[in-house]
Parts: structure tokens; sequence; C-alpha cells
């Protein structure tokens, strides 16, 4: 494997107990020794999805069994935590994965979530920003003597002192003009998904469009004094990276990984995330069916300028889409 390949490994299952977990952990470690740079734990709250765990614990049992491999919220759904419990917990797993720990970060879009945790969802951007000021200052130099916002005030807090500096990576989700805004004004990358949610959310072209959405993050950047770089890691505060996530389903009859991850998404999931999208549309941008129809995908995504891509496998049968990644794909990219 040449390029840098990333891997989804949030458990994706009809039912959740130790067996399934120790199953992803085997997973972990077989994607550790492969050579895999990223493993991504989405996280979000309040959802009907009774299938996952914690993301937290999760994360920690993986990277004390992993050695290499990088770990990261993807994403984590910033306003419904409080900054202090995230700087905590972000300093936590970079020290508990010896500097492998990325601080992934998003919005989410559910305002049922909003609702049940009594925060104002019109008001999450906001939130948002200010705890990322606060995340920052905190993860960086360790302690906040006292700050004064419009959502926190905190004075006298302290962090535990982070393994990488000055800070862990920090990647913001999202494909609106504000997510790119944040990206370029606190973030390390833009984590980008291979997907049109123009569809689902009623956006224009020009909201959803890769090559759009690349061209405003690209604006932002020079607002902020700052370069989006393309193929590589950005290196320093100067540069912004990007990267992006990509569905698949690998299987050499077509007509089976279909009807695979339409059972996945519409029976496990319930199409609980992305707008409820329909299956048809996420097929148009989904890597489906045999190994050379998914590495021509993966490559056409490489192509935008992404120098990670993290592949996000929509079944419930992990340990064979896992096998099929490790002997079909990685050899070939």
């Amino acid at each position: 494997m040449k390029k840098k390949l990333g891997y989804n490994i949030r458990i994706k299952s009809e039912k959740v107990d130790h067996s399934v977990f120790k199953e992803y952990v085997e997973i972990a470690k077989r994607a550790d020794d492969a050579g895999i740079y990223y493993l991504a734990f989405p996280e979000f709250f309040a959802r009907p999805d009774p299938n996952r765990i914690h993301v937290v614990p999760y994360m920690a049992a993986i990277a004390t069994q992993t050695e290499n491999v990088k770990l990261g919220f993807d994403v984590l759904e910033l306003p419904l935590l409080h900054p202090l419990q995230v700087a905590y917990i972000s300093a936590s797993l970079d020290i508990i994965s010896n500097g492998r720990f990325i601080l992934g970060i998003g919005l989410g879009w559910v305002k049922s979530e909003y609702e049940n945790f009594g925060i104002p969802f019109e008001e999450r951007g906001k939130i948002g920003d200010e705890s990322l000021d606060i995340i920052k200052k905190l993860l960086s130099e360790g302690a906040i003597h006292e700050y004064k916002g419009k959502y926190f005030k905190l004075k006298n807090v302290v962090n535990p002192q982070c393994v990488q500096k000055p800070h862990p990576p920090i990647w913001i989700g999202g494909h609106s003009n504000p997510a790119l805004r944040r990206t370029a004004q606190y973030g390390n990358e833009w984590a980008g998904m291979w997907q049109d949610p123009g569809k689902m959310m009623g956006w224009k072209k020009e909201e959803w469009d890769i090559t759009e959405r690349l061209e405003k993050l690209k604006q932002y950047c020079r607002e902020f004094g700052r370069e989006l770089v393309f193929g590589r890691e950005p290196r320093g505060s100067c540069e912004v990276g990007y990267n992006q996530r990509l569905e698949v389903n690998i299987n050499p009859d077509k007509e089976k990984a279909i009807e695979e991850m339409r059972y996945w998404w519409e029976e496990v999931r319930k199409r609980q995330c992305r707008g409820g999208d329909t299956i048809e549309n996420k097929l148009k941008y989904a890597a489906v069916g045999p190994a050379d129809e998914v590495i021509e995908k993966i490559e056409a995504v490489f192509k935008t300028g992404a120098y990670l891509v993290t592949l996000y496998p929509s079944s419930v049968d992990s340990k064979t889409q896992w096998e099929r990644i490790e002997n079909e794909i990685l050899p070939c990219i």
C-alpha cells in the first residue's frame, strides 16, 4: 500500500456484546499490522440506534491494542459536550495512544439530539466556535486562567499535557460554508464526505460540489492567512490539509453488494444519518461491487487532491469486508 487509507472501525452489527467488541479489536489489530493510516470512530448521541458502544472507552481500548495507526473521532458533535470535557478526553486519549489521537469535530444536523440535551439547535455553530477556541487553548497551553465568552465562563482550569505539540490535529467535518470557514480558522484538516448532500438537504450545487467546496475552502484559508495543501498532510499551523471519506461494499457479485448495503442502510441503520438518504442516491457515490470497481472509485477520490481516503464499509459483515479490503484493495492502492 503506497497511499494513505483509513478505515471506519465503528461497530456495525445487529447486536452488541463482548464477542462483537472482540471481533472489532482483532480487525483493528490487523488494520494496524497492514499499515492502515487511520481508524475512524464516529460519535453521535440521542439517536434511536442501540447497536453501538460509547466511543471514548472503545477508542482507548483499541489504542492499547495497536501501535502505529492513528485514531480519531470522525466526527464528534462538539456542541453537545462541554469544551472542558472534550479537552480532557482529547488529552487523555492522546496520552493513552502515545500521540496518535485526532480530534475530529462537527455540529450534527439532528435537531432532536439538541432538544434532548437542552441545547439550542440554532446556536450550535456559535457554541462550536467558542468551544473550539477554549479547546485549542487548553490542549496547547494546559491551562486557562480566565475565559469570558457568550456561552462559557471559566476560571483557573487545567488540562493534562498532550503528547502531540502544540495539540492533536483538529479535523472539521461538514460541507457548509460555516464548516469550511471553521476549518480555515481553527482546523488542521477538512474531513469531507464523498457524496451529494444537496439532494438530501436541499442545498444548491455550489454548496456540495467537491470542486466548489475546495475553492471556497481555499478562499477562507487565504482570509485567515493559511494555505490549503493537496496530496499530503499539512505542515505547521499555516497549512490546512484535506481528506475524504468513502462508503464501500466489496463483493465480486455487484448485486449482492448492493443488497447487502441496502439491508445495512434501510433495515439495520433505519436511514438514521446524513438526512435519511435513499439507497439509490447513496449508490451514485459509494464504491460498491468487485474490487477493481472499488479501487477505481478510491483512485478518483485521491485525484481530487485528498491525501487520505477513509473507507466506510456499509455492511453488518465487517469481518468479510475487512478481509476483502486487506486482500484485494490494499495491495493495489
